[in-house]
């Protein structure tokens, strides 16, 4: 830790912005941080449910999920809004 008492207020200033910089630099990479750890909990509670499904609901599942067509692509769909 740095000896504030004995610096000067243009050495304080300066001290601070770094401080200031890195905590933008720890809160993005917090950012990121959580961002991987959300999407593998959801990924691991998604695997767990299905683990726990029976054979006819994974087959149902799987019946809805290939009858529903899914998203179609942009390229195929086209720009929403675009002429």
């Amino acid at each position: 830790m740095a000896d504030y008492e004995n610096m000067t207020v243009e050495q304080l200033e300066k001290e601070n912005q770094k401080l200031m910089a890195k905590r933008r630099e720890i809160v993005s990479e917090q950012r990121i941080l959580n961002a991987v750890r959300d999407r593998k909990i959801i990924e691991a509670k998604a695997k767990a449910t299905i683990e726990g499904m029976t054979d006819s609901e994974k087959a149902a599942l799987t019946q809805v999920l290939s009858g529903a067509g899914g998203i179609g692509s942009e390229e195929k769909v086209g720009t929403p809004g675009a002429e």
